[in-house]
């Protein structure tokens, strides 16, 4: 009993000394990286000279940009890890299920079907909120029964979620190639991240 707890006590998530020293110390240098990054992306070519007073409202701004990058980060990351948690398997990510597809979809649709005007109008808390109830009940019905009952198998939602995710694909792009180029300007802006937004 005495040598397994010892045993207990030394246990690591390390194999080694060598490999714990080598984890540190590339975190150490990732972490530094990042620091100078981030300075650099606050300071470097800003307009305003260091001494103006309208120097530190530019900063200001870029800080805000800097936290939303960061935010994006650990929200993705966070993310991924549960994705990966729950499905027990570190290939399937959401894009691979065809997530992405079924929102590009239903932005898509939105312009196709109601216009530019209908996908500009539509901003806010409440269009987010509508668009993640929508895609929570679009995902609940095409994946639930796949996920519960006797047919519950992960790699038949893996070859459903492809097979679906080609598809919406094809579906947005026929569309896009539909719309007019303005409401097609209109479409890319929504369907690509903005920090400054």
């Amino acid at each position: 009993p005495s040598v397994t707890r010892e045993t207990n006590r030394r246990a690591s998530a390390f194999q080694s000394k060598r490999l714990e020293r080598r984890y540190w110390i590339l975190l150490i240098l990732f972490l530094s990286g990042g620091v100078l990054s981030t300075i650099g992306l606050l300071l470097y070519n800003n307009p305003v000279p260091f001494d103006s007073p309208s120097f530190w409202p530019v900063v200001e701004r870029r800080i805000t940009a800097v936290i939303t990058m960061a935010i994006a980060a650990i929200c993705q990351s966070l993310a991924t890890v549960a994705f990966h948690s729950v499905t027990s398997n570190r290939i399937i990510t959401p894009s691979l299920l065809g997530f992405d597809a079924l929102y590009s979809t239903i932005q898509t649709s939105m312009i196709f079907f109601f216009g530019a005007g209908a996908l500009v109008g539509f901003t806010g808390t409440s269009a987010f909120l509508t668009q993640v109830a929508i895609m929570l009940t679009m995902s609940l019905l095409l994946y639930g029964w796949l996920l519960s009952g006797k047919y519950a198998n992960l790699q038949l939602m893996l070859l459903v979620g492809i097979i679906l995710g080609t598809g919406l694909n094809s579906l947005s792009s026929f569309m896009r190639k539909m719309l007019a180029p303005s409401e097609f300007d209109i479409l890319q802006a929504r369907l690509f991240g903005s920090v400054t937004n």
